[in-house]
Parts: structure tokens; sequence; C-alpha cells
């Protein structure tokens, strides 16, 4: 049918809007059909085309938890994963090949429990990167694969990870083959010691570390690393094979002083009858001690003990065995803030998860990383790190039980102190309290738990007591079905100890202990406080009786966070114990404010701590005169104004009514130490402290006080003392007497120089040196006449006990060397003895000191030497050759000899400066009297002569020199090279004039050859000499005209 036939069609049955036409103008309406359906075809073209591309265009979203089986189609590529993206509930998540999923800022992606299908190919691989515009390394955390992975269906295959945070492997066995790890902040790979990943053609690139990052620890069951194409790497310590036959665990802590923690002491076979008695000790015990002994119990493979933090430092706990060997754990005592890690003890189902929450005292500056360590991944499963981030102060995550047994996982990160929590497994079982407390006619509600929910019908629990006098139990608890808790009520009637016991169907029987007793709990400090804004304060809980069977559970809690918070929220005393394991950090969080601090475990009274936050007290070290401490190397400073720590409110120094206790340390203590604590007396801002240099170095003293900000560090050197030697005669004549001297210990540069004083007493080594001629002075006496080859400056002097230098047997020359070995030694000024009137003299031109420049050489006129007979000039009839040499001859230099000509009474020599110093020049001649002077080597000054004041654009320059100036020199002006010296030139402005750069000063020459100004262009420069060991000099400012 054409178009005219289906128009008539139309028309004879109803078409009223058509109406009867012409042959032609039909056709032309058939030919207006055709360009319309040419139009319509063209639009649907453009339309396909708009939708082919709509994929690439848009992001599809994913967010939340994937519960049931999930497809990511190439055809909806991209996707957005948006915070925290897990699959759960056995469900299976599925990407197609070619799929790109864009990870958004601190997004994560978790494998909780399912399985992951993410296989491409060569040509299409799958894309997993930043959603960022500008992605960088660490955009995202990471992908987790945990123990509830499906580890049979879970394969990776052509994928493509990057900018993120790495992938983690959790007691899982993933296959992961042509997978390329990218560009991650961190390892490309994490995993733990239960997990058996495999696969092939991998490879890894610029990550953080291009490896698969294993921690230290135990394998205890069968793996397989089987990752091919990316190296596995221990960074630190070892993994051992199998259970060591004595291990202890963990490996490393972080403590604060008065924190107790506990260690497990672990087997590789279960204890023998009676028990397995294992020695333990402390390298330092006032840093941290422990109990002496610990029993593995007969049929067990491990104990936990207790061990206590005192004091500041490092020490090593050894657990120790005569057939079993040893093994250490690393204990360091710091002054930290807390990480807390709730609960600190928990019961849970195999195969069941639990959440658990990781917090800070106060929200993080910046992100904090804390590592999580498992001390036996074949027990739990859990993360091997957490990321709190900036602004945040708390990140929960979940727990797996995987086998009956007791884990532990330990909280770590660097400026924090560890935090640990102790997790027991147990199949479908019944869970109460470690232990029950309540007074005398109180009542108490008590939470019964499962590890699984209650079946249908719910889960009736009986209850029972071993002792019904002594407190009043309903006989069972109803557990609704679904629920995995209920509650029951607890009537304490008299004093006493017994077992409460919980029995059900199907379910393992529980029991724990349950004391009868009016005890309280308490504090240390035990009243209120006041601190000031953004501080925290340490509170010790305990309390007034021992804890029974069970130790006892106390939760913390602020009434208002916005004022105060508290860390951590929950803390156990141990089974008869006292005291807390742990104390509590109360962090202000307002400027101003006041709030409580409840303090409760069921069965005992409240106790609450008012707290009131005022302004903002601080604390401040520092230096009377100085901008930073500097103390020598083996000694102390002066403790009484020149290292002070000053107390302030607000900025201000504030004499306080109350005395403060100050916590000081070095930062690096094999460095410098200084006193614990000092204390600001009451009525008083300041208080002065020594500080003792242990070794060579620069380092930081920091000061911490409960209830005020830390004192900003302050710097400090550990330099090596100097030696004097002082009260030498310098000058004796044959017949002097001994001559007596001490040696003094100084310390350059700090406030009180000369009063620093020996840790222990130094041992000076002395000796006569440099004798001319030889054997002039026969040694070094005490007081009491006897020889002696060292001397003794005591702890808290400056300056040694008296020595003496004999009497001089001829006319010569010596010095007196002291050494404290290993440390610092010294000459004294040459010592000249003389014998009469007949001597040499050395005098300059105009009886001054002489001075020389560095690689400059005084006038041959400035210098001489004289012979005198009988006291008076000698113009002796014989030439008369003049040994000379410098002291030091690092530092200058003379010729060897010169001659007094015969019938003349002077010779005249240069002095060349060698290195920037002070020393003496010696004469001496056979006959007569040794000469010393002392010179001095400086810096000279270049003196830029005839730079011009304007050029025209295209003339030079050619009539500049340079010369020397010597501040203080005799004659300084007239000093030469000593050898020919570079003296390079610059313009400040190459664009408008430069210059040759480089011309010589040649030996003995007043003044420089001269170097050739080019004007270029239009403006201003300037010319600038330099050569090394010179001031430079610069010109005024030269005009180039156009």
């Amino acid at each position: 049918m054409d178009a005219y036939e289906r128009q008539q069609k139309m028309r004879n049955t109803g078409g009223s809007m058509y109406q009867q036409q012409s042959p032609s103008s039909l056709l032309q309406a058939a030919a207006w059909a055709r360009k319309a359906w040419q139009g319509l075809q063209m639009l649907g073209l453009w339309l396909a085309l708009l939708c082919a591309l709509q994929p690439a265009l848009a992001q599809t979203p994913v967010t939340g938890v994937i519960t049931s089986n999930t497809t990511l189609r190439a055809a909806q590529s991209p996707y957005l994963f948006q915070g925290d993206v897990m699959v759960d509930n056995n469900a299976t998540l599925s990407i197609e090949p070619g799929v790109t999923i864009q990870m958004a800022a601190a997004a994560s992606f978790t494998l909780k429990r399912g399985a992951l299908q993410a296989v491409g190919t060569s040509s299409l691989p799958i894309k997993i990167t930043s959603a960022s515009a500008t992605p960088a390394a660490g955009d995202w955390r990471q992908w987790r694969f945990t123990a509830g992975t499906n580890q049979a269906l879970t394969q990776l295959g052509h994928v493509v990870i990057e900018y993120g945070s790495g992938v983690a492997i959790e007691s899982a066995s993933p296959v992961i083959n042509n997978t390329a790890i990218n560009y991650h902040s961190g390892p490309a790979i994490s995993m733990d010691l239960a997990s058996s990943p495999v696969g092939t053609g991998n490879t890894a690139n610029g990550n953080s570390l291009n490896a698969i990052s294993v921690p230290a620890g135990t394998i205890r069951t069968q793996v397989v690393w089987g990752i091919v194409g990316i190296p596995y790497l221990v960074q630190q310590g070892l993994v051992h094979i199998g259970q060591a036959p004595l291990a202890l665990e963990p490996a490393k802590l972080k403590l604060s002083p008065g924190v107790v923690a506990m260690l497990r002491v672990s087997l590789n076979a279960p204890a023998p009858a009676g028990g397995t008695l294992i020695n333990v000790s402390s390298s330092v015990p006032s840093v941290a001690s422990a109990v002496t002994r610990v029993t593995v119990p007969e049929g067990q493979t491990s104990a936990d003990f207790e061990v206590r933090a005192s004091s500041l430092g490092t020490t090593k706990i050894t657990a120790s065995h005569a057939t079993l060997g040893m093994a250490e754990t690393f204990i360091e005592v710091a002054n930290l803030p807390p990480l807390g890690l709730v609960p600190i003890n928990a019961t849970v189902g195999v195969n069941q998860n639990f959440t658990m929450t990781l917090s800070l005292p106060t929200p993080a500056t910046s992100n904090v990383e804390v590592q999580l360590d498992n001390a036996d991944v074949s027990v739990i499963s859990a993360p091997r790190d957490l990321l709190i981030p900036s602004g945040h102060s708390s990140k929960t995550f979940e727990v797996m039980g995987l086998a009956d047994g007791i884990g532990r996982l330990r909280a770590h990160a660097d400026g924090y102190r560890s935090a640990w929590s102790t997790i027991n497994v147990r199949t479908r079982s019944l869970v109460l309290p470690s232990s029950l407390l309540v007074a005398p006619g109180a009542t108490t509600t008590v939470i019964l738990e499962t590890t699984e929910p209650a079946p249908e019908g719910g889960l009736n629990v009986s209850l029972g007591l071993a002792q019904t006098d002594i407190a009043q139990i309903p006989a069972t608890v109803f557990i609704p079905s679904g629920e995995r808790q209920g509650s029951f009520s607890l009537q304490g009637l008299s004093t006493g100890l017994t077992t409460l016991t919980a029995t059900a169907s199907g379910y393992l029987t529980t029991q724990t202990a349950l004391q009868v007793d009016a005890i309280r709990l308490e504090t240390t400090p035990l009243g209120d406080f006041v601190m000031d804004v953004n501080m925290s304060r340490t509170v010790r809980v305990h309390i007034d009786n021992f804890a029974p069977k069970g130790g006892i559970v106390v939760k913390v809690a602020s009434r208002d966070e916005a004022v105060a918070v508290v860390n951590p929220q929950e803390l156990f005393i141990p089974e008869g114990q006292m005291l807390a394991t742990v104390p509590i950090t109360v962090s202000a969080a307002a400027a101003q404010g006041k709030t409580a601090i409840d303090i409760t475990s069921p069965g005992l009274a409240t106790k609450s701590l008012n707290v009131h936050i005022q302004g903002a007290a601080a604390l401040r070290v520092g230096r009377l005169g100085g901008s930073k401490a500097i103390v020598g190397k083996g000694l102390y400073s002066y403790a009484w104004d020149e290292i002070y720590v000053e107390r302030l409110i607000n900025g201000v120094a504030n004499n306080s009514t109350e005395p403060l206790t100050v916590n000081m340390r070095c930062s690096d203590q094999s460095l410098c130490e200084t006193p614990q604590t000092v204390t600001i007396p009451a009525g008083q801002s300041t208080v002065y402290f020594s500080v003792t240099g242990i070794e060579l170095g620069s380092t930081y003293l920091e000061a911490t006080a409960d209830g005020t900000s830390a004192a900003k560090p302050f710097p400090v050197d550990v330099i090596t003392p100097s030696l004097d030697i002082v009260n030498l005669d310098n000058e004796r004549t044959t017949s002097s007497d001994k001559d007596e001297f001490f040696v003094r210990i100084t310390v350059p540069g700090a406030r009180n120089m000369f009063y620093q004083f020996p840790k222990i007493p130094l041992v000076v080594n002395l000796k006569i040196t440099d004798q001319v001629p030889s054997e002039i002075i026969s040694g070094i006496y005490d007081a009491a006449g006897n020889p002696v080859q060292k001397i003794i400056i005591p702890t808290g002097w400056f300056i040694s006990e008296p020595a003496y230098v004999a009497q001089p047997i001829a006319v010569g020359t010596y010095q007196v060397s002291a050494e404290i070995t290993g440390l610092v030694s010294t000459k004294s000024w040459v010592q000249r003895i003389t014998g009469g009137p007949n001597r040499l003299e050395l005098i300059t031109v105009d009886d001054s000191k002489p001075v020389v420049g560095k690689n400059l050489t005084t006038h041959p006129a400035d210098l001489s030497v004289l012979r005198f007979a009988g006291g008076e000039l000698d113009n002796g009839s014989d030439d008369l050759i003049v040994n000379l040499r410098c002291a030091d001859e690092r530092i200058c230099s003379v010729p060897s000899t010169v001659t007094i000509p015969a019938g003349d009474h002077a010779a005249s020599f240069s002095l060349t400066g060698v290195d920037l110093g002070s020393t003496q020049i010696i004469a001496t001649a056979a006959g007569l009297d040794t000469s010393l002077l002392s010179v001095e080597t400086v810096s000279a000054v270049l003196r830029l002569h005839n730079a011009p004041a304007s050029v025209d654009v295209g003339r030079v320059h050619e009539s500049m020199y340079v010369s020397a100036q010597v501040p203080g020199g005799t004659r300084g002006f007239l000093q030469t090279p000593s050898d020919r010296i570079p003296v390079d030139f610059s313009s400040s402005e190459t664009s408008v004039g430069t210059t040759t750069e480089t011309v010589t000063w040649f030996r003995g020459s007043w003044s420089s050859l001269r170097p050739t100004f080019t004007a270029i262009s239009p403006g201003t420069t300037q010319i600038t000499a330099s050569s090394p060991g010179f001031v430079p000099a610069t010109s005024g400012v030269i005009t180039v005209n156009p």
C-alpha cells in the first residue's frame, strides 16, 4: 500500500481531518512525507548516539550494604562507591569486564560475608580508581577481604586497583590473577598470618611499599603464600612457622606511667602435670615491672600476667625457662594520650560478629592510622588497621569469632598509648558478666547474653545460686526469639561470696562469681579538679577492697561531652586487685564550663567527679638570655639562673596558690637527661632545673603537667666542652719556683659557661710537650711533690685540683697539654724560660699585635726579630741565624730561619695567614733566650676600586681592581696574596651590564688584574667581587645610559 492508498483508507474510515486532493497535491504530499521520514531517521540516529554516550557521562552510585546477588554491568559504568560499601548475607557481587569503579574520598569496600567475582579481560580490564579529577595515593581507603569471604567463589582477574590505601586480606584466601595494584599510600597488599591468597601475573608499582606486607607473629595453621608477581615482606620482627616452644605476646607495648597491661606467655604444647613455671624479669624494673614467676596451668598452653609501668623510659620483659628458651616484649613508657578499645572483655559465638569501638581522647587534628594486632588469627578475625579521620574521635569496627578460644587485640598508633581487649569465642553459649558485685540490701540489673540469637519461640534460661541466703534472683529469665540478651534483678541480702549459674537446653552452661559486699569506687586524685581548655587530666580508678573472682568492669561517662570527654569509657579491675589496669583521661572540650564524670559498675555506688574548665593554662620552657639551652657532654648545667620552666594562664606568668609538679624529659633521652619532675612552688611561677649532656647532638626539652598545656619543645644542644689551662706564668727564668696551674672546663655559648659540672669525676691526663730544647722540664707534680700524670675535676666542680710544673733546668720553651680521653684536649700557650740579659725579641713596626689576613702575607718590614746582649741591642760581629715557627702551623706560617747580619741587631720577615685563629710566633737562637709573639689570622675584606658611576650603552670600562684590607692589621692595606688567588666578579643585572667573570690576583701583588665591564642596555646594576676566605665587596650603583 503506497502513501496515496493509505490516505484514502484513512479518509474512508472516518479520518475527517483529511480532504480529497488532486493527484499533484498527493505527489507533493508524498515528497514531504519522504523528507519527514528522513528527518525522523536523523533524529533517531542522534538519540541513539546520545543514549550510547549517556553511561559515560553519568555515574551510578553504590552505597551501604549489598545483601543479595548483584551485578555491576558495563552498560551502567562508571560506578561511584561512596562511604563504606559492604557485601554481607552470603551475597555475591559480580563485576563485568570493562567496568570502572570510582572510589569517593575516604570510601572503602569490605567483603564481610559472601563472594566477589571481578574477572575482566586483557582488552576489557576492570578498573578501581579514585573519583578525584586529580587522583593521588590515599584518596580512598582499602578493599578488604575478611574471614567471611567465600573462598571458592571469590576471584579477581585483569583488575587495576589504584590511588587508594591498598588491599587488605584478613583470614581470607581469594584468587587474584593478572591484577595491577598501583599508587597506594601503604603496601600494595596487607595480609595477616591466617590468609592464603593465590594467583599469578600480578604487579605492584608506585605504592609506598610495592610488596605484600606480612606482620610478625606465629603461623599456627597451614597457609599458602601463593601470590606471584608481588614480593612478600616482613617489615619488622620474625614470622615463626608453628608455635615457638616459648612465646610472649605482644612483642611491643607503649604505656604511660601507672598503666597495668596484660602479657600472655604461650607454650607450643599443653603444660604437663603440675603446670609449667616460667621465670619473668624486667631489664629496668624502675620503668616497668612484672611478677617474677607465672605458671601455665596443667593442660593449658598459655597464661596471662600483669606488667605495671612506673616511670618514663624503656625496658624489656623477658620470659624464660631452662628447656623452652626465652621470649621478650619491648616496653616503652612515655606520657602519651590513650587509645580506647571497648569492650575490654567480650564473648562472641563462632561465626558471629560483634561491634567494637576504637576511640581517641580528643578529636584528631589529622588522620590517625591505628594498627590492630591480633594475637591469634585462628580464634578471631579483625581488621589489621583502622583510620580515624581528622576531626573525629572514634571508629567502630566488627570482629568475628572463628573458633573456640581466647583472642586478644592490641591497638597502637604513633603518638598514642596502646589499648587492648580480650575476646572469648564460644560455640552456642550463655554469657554472664565476668563477675557480679552488689551491696547488702541493694538491687542491680544483670544482663544475660547468648552468643547466637535465641531460637524461634524464645529461650528460657534457668538461674541458680550456690548459697541462697546471700542474694536473691528469679528462677528463670526469658530471651525473646531472635534476641541475644535478657535481664533480671539481683538483690543483695548479706555479705558473702557465691556462684551464680545459668543453664538452657542446647547452650553451654555459664557461671560467674557473685560477691555481696559494700565496696566503693574511688579515684586518685580523690576530689574534683580544675583544668584548662583543650587539656587533659589523668585519674586512677580503684575500689576500697579486693576485686572478686572474674574482676570488675567499670564504665565511665561525661555528663556533657561539649565541656569534657573521657577515655577510655570502660575499665577493668582484675581479680584480687584494687586498681584499674589503665587510668582514665579527662580532656577539656570547651573554653570554659562545668560538668561531671560518672564512674559506675553494677552493684557499686556511682562515683562522680566535678570538672571545671577554666582559662588556658600552659607551660613554657626557656633559658635566660638565650633561645636554646647549651650543655656540655658529660656535664650538667647550672641549676639556678639558666634553664627554667614557667606556668602560664592565658599566656601570662601565673603565681598560683598551689604547687605544680611538672614532668620533664629530653625528647631524645640518648642525648640528654633532666630531673623526672620539678615542682613550681605555691606562690611562684618559675622553677629552674639542670640538664645533663649525655651524647653530642641536638634535641628538645619537654615539660608536661596535669591540667596544663605541654610546653613547646625547647631546643637543647649537647656540645663538646672546652678545656682551659689557667694560672700558668707564661714566662719564667731558670731560677723560678714551680708553676701552679689548674684545668678548667667550660661550655661556650651557655649562659653560665664557667658553671657546668661533671656528672661523674673527670680524669684529666697531663703532659709537658713541645720542649725546646728537650727535657728542660722534669715533669708535673702535686702539692706534696709527687709526680702526677692525671688530675681530677670532681663532681660538682668546674675546675680541677692544682698541679705544678717543675722548676726549669734550662732556657727554652714548652707547653702543657691536657686531655679528657674521648672528649676534649687542649694545649697551653707556649711557656718561655729565660736565663739572662742575652735574648731575642719579636716586635712589630708599630708595637701592636700582628694581625694577618687568611691567604695573605704581611709587608716584609712589618715584623722583626732583635738581638740583645747585656740587656742592650747588640750589633754583633757575626751573622746570627734565628729559627722561627708558628706554635700552631694550622693558623700561620713564617720563614723557618732569618739571619741578623754581622754589624746589625735586627732582621725583618713576613707573616702568612693560613686559617682563622690565634697562636704564637716562636723565635730561638743558640745562646739567646727565646722570644714569643701572639698573632691572629682573620678574614680580610676585599676593596673594590675605580668602579664607574655611569657608562654609555655599548661602552666598556677596564679600570676596576681589588685590593685587601685586614681589620686590625698593621698596615693591613699593604698585605698581599701568599699565592695566586682567583677573584670572581658578577653583575646584579646581567641584562644591563656584564663583567669578566674571573681575574687573577698574583702572589705579592698589591692589587688584582682588571676585569672588563660591558654596558649592554639602559638601567642600573652593581658589581660584586668575591674570593674564597675574603669578605666580598660590592660597588655603588652603576647607571648605564642610552
